[in-house]
C-alpha cells in the first residue's frame, strides 16, 4: 500500500507519543537523543521548534486517546480524521513566518512573545555560523561561552532587552557565559550556544539542569561592551 508523506510523518509522531506515554522512552521531546531515534519527526522535516512541539502535542491526545479505548475503533477513526485536518494544516504554515501563526488577532502580549522569540532564534542562528567560523571576539585563542555571549549580544537587535551574564557556582562547578533576554516582561536566561550544540529548548535552565542556579547570575554586560563589534 503507497504511504503519503503526511501519513508516514503522523505515523512516526504517534509512534514517538505512544512509546513515551507507555514510559519506553524516558527522553524529552527534542532532546539530543531525540535525533538518533528513527520515531523523531525533526529527522524528517525542517520546521520551526514550536511547530514540531505543536504536532507532537496533537500525537501525544492522539496517543492517550487510543491507549484509553482500548481498541475503540470508532473513536480512533475520529482522531485520525482530526489529525489529518491538524497536518494539512501544519503543511500549510511550516512555511510562513512565526509572525502569520494569528493573522487575524490583534498584538496581544501572546503575539509579542512569539515575535520576541522569533529575534532569539534569529539571533542564535547568527551566532552558531560564526561559532563554526571560529570567530573568536576576544582573539584569547579559544570559541567558547565568551564568544557565544557577546556574539549574541552584538546580534539581539534590542539592546534594552538583553545582557551578558555570567554564573559562578562552586557547588555545581557552573562557571559560564550567557544572556538573558527581556520576554513578556520576564528575564529569560538563554544559552548563545543552543544552536551550534543542537540543544532545544534553548533556555538554560532546561539546558544546564541543576547545575545551573539563577541566584548566582551576575550582569557583566559592561565588562565585555569591548569586545562587541558595532
Amino acid at each position: 500500500m503507497e504511504t503519503s508523506y503526511s501519513k508516514a510523518l503522523y505515523d512516526c509522531a504517534l509512534e514517538c507519543a505512544l512509546l513515551r506515554k507507555n514510559r519506553k522512552c524516558k527522553n524529552k521531546f527534542r532532546s539530543e537523543r531525540c535525533y538518533d531515534c528513527r520515531y523523531f519527526i525533526g529527522n524528517y522535516i525542517d520546521a520551526e521548534p514550536r511547530q514540531m512541539e505543536l504536532f507532537e502535542m496533537q500525537a501525544e491526545l492522539s496517543a492517550g486517546s487510543i491507549k484509553a479505548t482500548s481498541g475503540n475503533h470508532h473513536i480512533v477513526f475520529i482522531v485520525l480524521i482530526l489529525i489529518c485536518l491538524l497536518l494539512s494544516w501544519f503543511t500549510y504554515t511550516q512555511e510562513k513566518e512565526m509572525d502569520s501563526f494569528f493573522p487575524d488577532k490583534p498584538a496581544t502580549s501572546v503575539a509579542i512573545k512569539v515575535k520576541e522569540r522569533d529575534e532569539i532564534t534569529t539571533t542564535l542562528y547568527k551566532v552558531a555560523q560564526d561559532l563554526n567560523h571560529g570567530v573568536d571576539v576576544n582573539k584569547d585563542g579559544l570559541v567558547n561561552c565568551i564568544d557565544a555571549a557577546v556574539l549574541f549580544y552584538q546580534y539581539y537587535p534590542d539592546k534594552g532587552k538583553v545582557t551578558i551574564e555570567l554564573n559562578q557556582n562552586s557547588n555545581t562547578g557552573m562557571h559560564h557565559l550567557f544572556n538573558c533576554v527581556l520576554i513578556d516582561g520576564v528575564w529569560r536566561a538563554i544559552e548563545p550556544q543552543a544552536v551550534q550544540k543542537n540543544n532545544w529548548p534553548y533556555f538554560m535552565r532546561d539546558i544546564w539542569g541543576t547545575r545551573y542556579d539563577s541566584k548566582y547570575n551576575k550582569d557583566v554586560t559592561s565588562d565585555y561592551l569591548k569586545y562587541v563589534r558595532r
